[in-house]
């Protein structure tokens, strides 16, 4: 079937000597395998359609479930480019490299809205770990591994939270706290603005450098305690922190 999709690369690999196999997070379809013929050539109209972090509209033969083959496009945008700052740039890929992942487990079309509204907020300016923590926070969702705020991770009651973990996944009481990092009683509402915020929709960011590093810790640990995710390019942004 030949169709239009709007979509953004997220990954691109060789195949065979001439081709290439790009992976797309498409407005229309979630993520699919796009083969470009010939674009391993430098000489070919379809080479620049390839970039990964490429933002654009893609002419294809659409196959579901199989690999669709690239006709023609255009770019609307690359994400990254505008500016030489590596940090930025480790961002992008990071979260880009994480939407795959969750995409592998849930082919959700929402994701596509949420990674490019959050790579539009990172290149106009926006705080980018904060950014990133908003839409892992959101991507729990998809993973359905979304933690229980509402009671302590320890005596499952409801009570003010104390302090936070994540490999115990989420709020310990006053009751319960032995060494964990410890949290104002407010922070209910900070984690609720970070779930079920609408990036699009954002216009400041005011958070303090204290409370940004304990849920970007948190998520950390979360990830890696709760998930079967792995992102090789997270030792590449760590090198900025």
């Amino acid at each position: 079937m030949q169709t239009e999709v709007e979509g953004i690369v997220l990954k691109e690999t060789p195949y065979s000597e001439t081709s290439k196999i790009i992976q797309v997070l498409t407005k229309e379809y979630g993520l699919i395998s796009i083969i470009a013929k010939g674009a391993s050539s430098i000489k070919s109209s379809l080479r620049g359609l390839t970039i990964p972090f490429l933002y654009g509209k893609f002419s294809i033969s659409y196959k579901e479930n199989k690999l669709s083959i690239l006709k023609t496009g255009s770019i609307i945008k690359l994400y990254g480019s505008k500016t030489k700052d590596l940090k930025l740039y480790a961002y992008i890929s990071y979260l880009s490299e994480l939407s795959y992942n969750v995409l592998k487990e849930n082919n959700n079309l929402e994701i596509f809205e949420i990674l490019k509204n959050g790579l539009d907020k990172i290149e106009d300016g926006f705080n980018p770990e904060v950014i990133k923590n908003i839409i892992e926070f959101k991507y729990l969702d998809y993973l359905g591994i979304t933690p229980n705020f509402d009671i302590c991770q320890k005596c499952n009651q409801i009570k003010d939270p104390y302090a936070i973990d994540g490999k115990i996944g989420g709020f310990i009481c006053f009751d319960c706290y032995t060494n964990e990092i410890k949290v104002s009683s407010n922070y209910k509402k900070i984690i609720n603005r970070f779930q079920n915020v609408d990036i699009k929709e954002i216009k400041e960011i005011k958070l303090s450098k204290e409370d940004q590093n304990i849920i970007n810790n948190f998520l950390d640990e979360y990830y890696e305690k709760f998930s079967a995710i792995y992102i090789n390019s997270k030792k590449f942004l760590n090198t900025f922190k």
